[in-house]
C-alpha cells in the first residue's frame, strides 16, 4: 500500500473490483493501440521497439538502421535503450498490431491494479489526456509509471532513461535501484557496445527538424517549476522538479507520471480535469497541415505541469526522507556545527 497519499483518502478496495478495473481498461486501451497500428500508417512508438527487438533476436545491430534500410521501414534511428528491447522481447514474435495491443493494454492493466490499491479514485490517473496520448502513440509511459510505485519493477525505469531518473526520485529505493542495475547488466552482457551506439544515436535527437525534446524547466516561464524545491521533503515534489529538468517530448503521453503527485480524490480529479481542458483546447484549435508537436508545449506546461505546482506548494513541507539522504544532511549539520564561528557568520 502507498504510503504517498493522504491517509483519509487510502480506500480498500474489494481485490475483485480492483482486477475488473485493471482488465477494463487493459482491454479498452489495448484495443484502441491496436486498432491504431492496424489501420495507421503514421509510425507508432511502439513499431520502434517492435521492430529493433525482431532485429536483435536475428542477431542484427538494432542501432544501424537509418531510413530507408531494409527491413527498416521508419523514418528515424532506434532511440531507445537496449533494456526497452528486452522488456519487449516477449511480443516480438506477434504481429504488430497484436503486439502493441499487448504492450499497452498489459502496460496499462498492471497500472491500474496498483493504482486502485489506494482506493478507486487514483485511477482519475488514468483519466487525462496523457494517457489517451499513451495509448495512441503506443508510449512507455504507463510502465514507467509502474516502475515508480513498485520497486521490483524498477526495471522498467531503464526503458525510458530521463523519465525513468525522474520516476526514480518519486520514491527511490535499494530494490529498485537494484532491478535497474540488474536489466543493465543483463543488456551489457548481451550486447557490450550498446551504450555508445546508443549515444550516437541519441546525438541525432538534438538536431531532429521536426520534435524537440525540451527539459521543461527552460521553456518560456519554466523556471517556475523550481518552486518545487521548497516542498522537497514531499516524494511528488522531488517528482515534479526531476521531470520539469529532463528532456522529453512535451505531447501530453511522457507526463503521465505527473499524475502521481494527487494525494486526495480532489486533487486527483482538478489534475485530470485541467489536463483535459488543455488537451481539447489544443485539439480543438489545431489546423489542418499544422504540426502538431511543437503547438502542444504551451497546454502541456499550463495543463498538467503548473497545476501538478499549485497542488505540491498547498502542502507543508513534510515527509518521509530516505534514509541515506537523511544521513547525508546530518552528516553535513554535524560538519557544518563542526566550522568555526567566523565561517559560519
Amino acid at each position: 500500500m502507498s504510503n504517498a497519499v493522504a491517509p483519509e483518502t487510502v480506500e480498500v478496495v474489494p481485490r475483485r473490483l480492483r482486477a475488473l478495473a485493471a482488465v477494463v481498461l487493459a482491454v479498452v486501451s489495448g484495443g484502441v493501440c491496436a486498432l491504431k497500428a492496424y489501420r495507421d500508417a503514421v509510425p507508432m512508438d511502439f513499431e520502434y521497439f517492435w521492430r529493433a527487438s525482431q532485429a536483435f533476436a536475428r542477431g542484427v545491430n538494432p542501432y544501424a538502421f537509418r531510413a530507408g534500410d531494409p527491413g527498416w521501414t521508419l523514418p528515424d534511428p532506434l532511440f531507445y535503450p537496449l533494456p526497452a528491447l528486452i522488456v519487449a522481447w516477449p511480443v516480438q514474435h506477434f504481429t504488430f498490431a497484436i503486439a502493441a495491443g499487448i504492450f499497452l493494454g498489459g502496460g496499462s492493466g498492471w497500472l491500474a491494479w496498483r493504482l486502485s490499491g489506494d482506493g478507486m479514485w487514483r485511477l482519475w490517473l488514468m483519466g487525462g489526456p496523457a494517457m489517451i496520448m499513451a495509448t495512441i502513440l503506443g508510449q512507455w509511459s504507463p510502465l514507467i509509471t509502474v516502475g515508480a510505485l513498485i520497486p521490483a519493477a524498477g526495471f522498467l525505469l531503464a526503458c525510458k532513461p530521463t523519465l525513468g531518473l525522474a520516476c526514480f526520485a518519486y520514491r527511490p529505493t535499494w530494490l529498485g535501484a537494484f532491478s535497474v542495475a540488474a536489466i543493465s547488466l543483463l543488456s551489457l552482457i548481451l550486447f557490450p557496445a550498446w551504450p555508445f551506439e546508443w549515444l550516437a544515436n541519441l546525438r541525432m535527437v538534438t538536431n531532429h527538424p521536426l520534435v524537440e525534446h525540451p527539459s521543461p524547466i527552460i521553456k518560456p516561464l519554466g523556471w517556475i517549476l523550481a518552486l518545487a524545491l521548497l516542498r522537497w521533503r514531499q516524494p511528488e515534489a522531488r517528482l515534479l522538479f526531476a521531470m520539469a529538468c529532463v528532456p522529453q517530448l512535451l505531447y501530453f503521453a511522457d507526463q503521465l507520471p505527473l499524475g502521481l503527485v494527487a494525494r486526495t480524490r480532489g486533487e486527483a480529479v482538478a489534475l485530470a480535469g485541467c489536463g483535459l481542458a488543455a488537451g481539447l483546447t489544443w485539439f480543438l484549435l489545431l489546423r489542418d497541415g499544422q504540426p502538431h508537436v511543437a503547438p502542444a508545449e504551451p497546454y502541456v506546461l499550463l495543463g498538467l505541469y503548473l497545476p501538478a505546482l499549485i497542488v505540491v506548494l498547498r502542502r507543508p513541507n513534510d515527509g518521509a526522507v530516505p534514509a541515506w539522504l537523511n544521513a547525508a544532511l546530518a552528516r553535513i549539520n554535524v560538519g557544518i556545527k563542526a566550522l568555526p564561528d567566523a565561517f559560519r557568520m
